[in-house]
């Protein structure tokens, strides 16, 4: 039964469609830069010619993942280079198993370490891998071949980059826009969650049912977005432009969601007032309602309506001056505050996208938010990426183990194709290598989903080739295909397979005019995907069960460092305080997403009883809960006097260490010391009666991740 939940759960994962719309324009100019240079070898008579430049050009279209000119046309360079080279290995080690054998294992080794480099690595990596793989198995009909097919790739590689950069460019901005559209509706349904979670309080701690996925989702958008945002920037150094007033828009999101968080905290902890939680609820939903309208006004770029920001905590605050001073919470006082400054932010944002769009600059919105140095908090000096290269590439790093991993099930699948002399045996290999990814979980739904589409682009290819023999037919099939494949890839990769397949026969075929091959691409993709699924089993597996540790110890240290930052500058009101406090909580979310994603992934692989990861789900929860707490604390000091700081360092001095120690816990496996009494060091009366009861839902929390850790122990075990 277990088995079947686990198979059904994977069957969904893999079918299911992301938010994510298609993506027509990149179909548009993939078919272009595919089609074209397949019309022309054709019509030249030179149909070998138009399959490698076929193959260039859906690479270099594939490659372009958008954002700054300077950032695409160094990827897609990189690929050119990259390219040629593959292809002329490929070439040269054809005919001969034993050099094959070892250039294979060593250039799709390199090809994965390319991965150092980000998502330009993952491209060009697999792409130059996917070339060789076809060079390899297509024998060179003379000696000029060698150096025609690398010329060949360059050509369709630099089809694409013109059709990319000069013929068709992507507006440079767009990508921008189009990551703060969904920064900004991200929050909105975060605030929404909030609001949920503020309307079935039913005691001071926030209900267990309540998923923290979405704060991880605003903060994957979050730093998405100022990645893109940084390429335009290093594309147009000290200038002042509309990237610095989206990176303002940007900003102005990130301030929100942070108050959202503390006002959330805020009103789960107050002694309920029906009134005034209603009317707390109210303004939470009108806080939503505005970040669906940024999210809308961003993509529209002109005509925008003008967006108000009406709400504030006025509303809020007014209801408390109406009622006895005895029977309101201060809590109310402080979520009053906290909409306040929530607002300020949210009209400047407000204001600059008005500015972006074409409306008239204030000059006094900008101040409200300063933006963030990307040279000085983003760019990576050169040292800093030389360790970070030496970090990646040690011998436990996992993309060293993926990188051998690839290599060995690559060199498996060239050998299986020429021992066995399977026909179109490259379909089986390409499959390997694409199905083929760091993680098990993550490779068995890409299993699935190439498998799926696989089946089904084969019944379509089978359909039309029984029907369609001309070769202008083909090419306008061709057309449609690539066109619908590079378009559905944002949207789910199970209908990318779909549309891939009679691409890809079309392409690699186009020089033999075999049109029929359905039945043996859907065998050759069985048979790499079960070589694939093999690989990541047997070869270095690296079960997400023991990685979680480490990244959820990770969460725990920053959480206990964004603590000790909030209580060292609680009195200090300055704007280098509040940024000092920002970069501490910015790098508690960065790594509780990394301990999130990670136990995704090992819900995804787990097997059978899936109740030992409970414990892991709790410590994840309130881990995000800490967080949230201290955020609180951080927003609660606007409404402190001027000496909290030094009655706070008690609490610093009995939490960290108790974070410390649960974090080493996570990383051995061991049981956490006993729990220190908090109750004595964290009854000292605070100045403010909001920072009490903040520093008591902390002592709570602590308490409750002691469990949880203890929990996930060995003598639980």
């Amino acid at each position: 039964m277990a088995s079947f939940r686990r198979a059904l759960h994977t069957f969904r994962t893999a079918t299911s469609v992301s938010a994510a719309r298609p993506a027509y324009a990149a179909g548009l100019r993939a078919s272009l830069a595919t089609v074209v240079p397949l019309a022309v070898g054709q019509y030249l008579g030179h149909a070998g010619a138009a399959t490698w430049m076929s193959l260039g050009g859906f690479n270099g279209a594939l490659s372009d993942k958008g954002g700054s000119y300077r950032a695409r046309a160094q990827t897609m360079t990189a690929l050119l280079v990259a390219g040629a080279i593959a292809a002329t290995l490929g070439t040269i080690a054809h005919g001969r198993l034993l050099p094959q054998l070892v250039i294979t294992f060593v250039f799709a080794f390199v090809c994965c370490l390319l991965r150092v480099w980000g998502n330009p690595g993952i491209s060009v990596g697999g792409a130059s891998l996917t070339v060789y793989v076809v060079a390899l198995a297509i024998p060179a009909e003379q000696a000029s071949d060698l150096w025609a097919r690398a010329a060949y790739v360059v050509i369709g590689g630099l089809w694409a980059m013109a059709i990319a950069l000069v013929v068709w460019p992507l507006r440079p901005y767009r990508p921008a826009r189009i990551a703060i559209s969904n920064c900004y509706n991200a929050l909105a349904n975060y605030v929404d969650h909030v609001a949920a979670s503020v309307k079935v309080q039913r005691t001071a701690e926030w209900p267990v049912v309540l998923s923290s996925t979405p704060i991880a989702t605003v903060r994957t958008a979050l730093e998405e977005a100022g990645a893109i945002l940084v390429q335009l920037r290093r594309g147009r150094p000290g200038k002042v432009d509309r990237g610095e007033r989206l990176l303002i828009i940007t900003e102005s999101a990130d301030q929100v969601f942070a108050h959202m968080v503390a006002l959330g905290e805020t009103l789960r902890g107050a002694v309920r007032h029906d009134v005034l939680h209603e009317r707390g609820l109210e303004l939470i939903r009108a806080v939503a309602a505005t970040a669906r309208e940024m999210a809308a006004s961003v993509l529209i770029e002109s005509d925008a309506p003008r967006i108000e920001v009406t709400w504030s905590g006025e509303p809020l605050r007014t209801l408390i001056r109406a009622l006895p001073p005895e029977s309101v919470d201060p809590h109310y006082e402080q979520a009053a505050v906290i909409l306040d400054r929530a607002a300020q932010f949210a009209s400047a944002a407000a204001v600059t996208l008005e500015v972006v769009n074409g409306g008239q600059v204030d000059a006094n919105v900008s101040s409200l938010v300063p933006a963030r140095a990307p040279a000085a908090e983003e760019i990576v000096e050169e040292n800093a990426l030389w360790d970070q290269i030496q970090a990646l590439l040690s011998p436990g790093s996992l993309i060293v183990r993926f990188a051998l991993r690839v290599a060995v099930v690559t060199t498996i699948a060239v050998a299986l194709s020429e021992l066995l002399e399977l026909k179109h045996g490259y379909w089986l290999t390409i499959t390997a290598i694409v199905i083929l990814q760091p993680y098990t979980g993550v490779t068995l739904t890409r299993a699935v989903q190439r498998v799926l589409g696989t089946v089904l682009g084969a019944l379509i290819a089978a359909g039309f080739g029984a029907y369609f023999h001309d070769s202008r037919a083909i090419l306008v099939l061709a057309t449609v295909f690539v066109a619908c494949c590079v378009a559905l890839l944002p949207v789910n990769y199970a209908a990318f397979s779909v549309f891939l397949t009679p691409t890809f026969v079309l392409l690699a075929e186009a020089s033999a005019g075999d049109w029929n091959l359905a039945e043996t691409r859907v065998l050759m993709t069985l048979l790499g995907g079960a070589l694939a699924l093999a690989g990541a089993r047997f070869l270095w597996p690296s079960p997400e069960r023991t990685r979680f540790p480490a990244y959820g110890a990770a969460a725990m240290r920053a959480n206990a460092a964004y603590l000790g930052v909030v209580i060292d500058r609680f009195d200090d009101r300055s704007q280098v305080a509040s940024e000092a406090m920002r970069a501490a909580r910015r790098a508690v979310g960065l790594a509780t997403v990394n301990a999130e994603e990670s136990l995704q992934r090992a819900l995804t692989e787990s097997h059978g009883d899936e109740r030992p990861l409970a414990p892991a789900l709790t410590c994840l929860a309130y881990t995000r809960r800490f967080t949230a707490s201290v955020a609180a604390l951080a927003i609660a000091r606007h409404a402190a006097d001027g000496s909290t700081s030094a009655a706070l360092q008690p609490v610093r001095l009995v939490l960290a260490p108790v974070l410390e120690d649960l974090a080493e816990a996570l990383e051995s496996g061991r049981m956490p010391v006993e729990l220190p009494r908090m109750d004595a060091p964290l009854s000292r009366e605070p100045t403010s009666l909001i920072v009490k009861a903040r520093v008591e839902r902390l002592a709570r929390q602590v308490a409750t991740l002691h469990d949880a850790v203890a929990r996930m122990g060995p003598q639980a075990a």
